[in-house]
């Protein structure tokens, strides 16, 4: 038997706040703990996501239909690529010292941070390079096709990762210069209570995504240039 709440329209099952009843501001570990959930999420989904390039590499691969599955013309540079993976890398372990150094209180972590940002962006332009002077296209059989598609959403992937991470330090650099209200008492109204406490949580979640991200470009950097 249904409960009296569960008979109730959807919008109608979290009671009425009173007019002119002052909501509090919510705690920042409250968004500390959803932003390390979330990272957490948008991992599983990143590994359903780039799993499909992995299944079509292998599977075309082992079909080789018509001989076509990688002629010998579609070659990939190799040069580009190692340079990539490597900024890649030295990106993830970059933003990885600097997230070791905010929880250790050092407040010369944005030196890293920056580095780490800067690196995942040559990396997205050396790939970019690379499709301009590679001498294949997606239509140049399934293992180009493969190759365009995978390394492409890996980009899309980095930039936008590289955004948040540029989020979290902006932020950082804002609050050295104009703290948030340090009480809910100070808030004037804001949704957040101390929402300065949130730019660690934030950019811990980042860092944590952004190293996932990494492994993923080494899988795609072995796979698609080694094997």
């Amino acid at each position: 038997m249904a409960s009296s709440s569960e008979e109730l329209p959807l919008g109608l099952m979290v009671p009425p706040v009173e007019h002119g009843t002052e909501i509090p501001p919510e705690p920042p570990d409250v968004g500390a703990r959803a932003l390390s959930v979330a990272a957490r999420l948008l991992c599983g989904a990143s590994i359903f996501f780039f799993l499909a390039f992995v299944f079509a590499y292998f599977y075309l691969r082992s079909l080789n239909q018509d001989h076509m599955w990688r002629p010998a013309h579609v070659k990939p540079d190799q040069a580009l690529g190692a340079v990539f993976i490597v900024c890649v890398v030295l990106s993830v372990l970059a933003t990885i010292l600097a997230g070791r150094q905010m929880k250790a209180g050092s407040r010369s972590w944005l030196g890293p941070a920056i580095a780490g940002v800067v690196l995942g962006l040559v990396a997205i332009a050396l790939q970019c390079i690379e499709y301009t002077v590679q001498k294949f296209g997606p239509t140049d059989g399934a293992y180009a096709s493969v190759f365009c598609a995978w390394t492409g959403f890996y980009m899309v992937a980095m930039l936008g990762t590289l955004y948040w991470l540029e989020t979290q330090v902006a932020t950082e650099l804002r609050a050295r210069r104009v703290p948030a209200h340090r009480t809910p008492e100070q808030s004037e109204g804001g949704d957040i209570s101390e929402p300065d406490k949130l730019i660690a949580p934030g950019f811990d979640a980042a860092v944590f995504y952004w190293g996932f991200l990494g492994g993923i470009g080494v899988l795609t950097y072995v796979v698609l240039y080694l094997l």
